[in-house]
């Protein structure tokens, strides 16, 4: 019942696969919607399935499911950017997770992989995480040196980032948060996610919501 998620950004293939292999990771679903890279090309889609499957690891790209770039989409919250909890409930992202619930019973230890280095900066935690999170699994984000960061600590940093007067913590050392509350400050990170997304891949046919 435990999943990870990791972003490949400043490693070297060597420097990820140690990671992978620390918590062995035997899988790796990459959510990205492009999965290629100008700055980091040995993480591009090819070269990078050969290299974990020469070192035993699984990858599949799973962007239909999980992507977040969707140009035509009509899944928009009331800012104009993509709105997370709806992809979470369209039936490709269901039958998604429950491919990912599948491998889990079948034993294997998967990660989600996107190319931010910072969980909080990427929709392979505010998502796909925070979607298995909801389903009782217990998800884990490898940082950068390889320590892991808990999914509700996540959530605390999330909200201290947007409601830092409000995300106090309290006697028995746990931060005094509400789900409204919560929901308000996965919505606006979300935005920022989506809005870097869509910038990255679409370039200039991307019109932002901001304008």
């Amino acid at each position: 019942m435990k999943v990870y998620t990791i972003g490949y950004a400043h490693h070297t293939q060597a420097s990820f696969l140690a990671l992978l292999k620390k918590y062995h990771i035997n899988c790796v679903i990459d959510v990205r919607t492009v999965a290629y890279s100008r700055f980091h090309p040995q993480f591009n889609k090819e070269p990078l399935k050969t290299f974990l499957n020469s070192h035993y690891i699984l990858y599949r790209q799973m962007h239909e499911a999980f992507g977040i770039v969707r140009p035509d989409s009509d899944l928009l919250n009331k800012e104009g950017y993509l709105d997370f909890t709806q992809i979470a409930k369209l039936p490709i992202f269901i039958e998604g997770i429950i491919q990912i619930e599948r491998g889990i019973q079948k034993g294997y230890h998967i990660a989600f992989m996107c190319a931010e280095k910072a969980p909080s900066d990427c929709h392979r935690s505010t998502l796909v995480g925070r979607a298995l999170s909801e389903r009782g699994y217990e998800v884990e984000h490898i940082l950068y040196d390889g320590t892991l960061q808990s999914h509700r600590a996540l959530e605390d940093e999330i909200l201290e980032r947007y409601y830092p007067e409000t995300n106090q913590i309290d006697l028995f050392g746990y931060h005094n948060r509400s789900k409204a509350l919560l929901e308000k400050a996965y919505e606006k990170r979300s935005n920022g996610i989506v809005e870097v997304n869509c910038r990255r891949v679409l370039k200039k046919n991307y019109q932002s919501p901001k304008k």
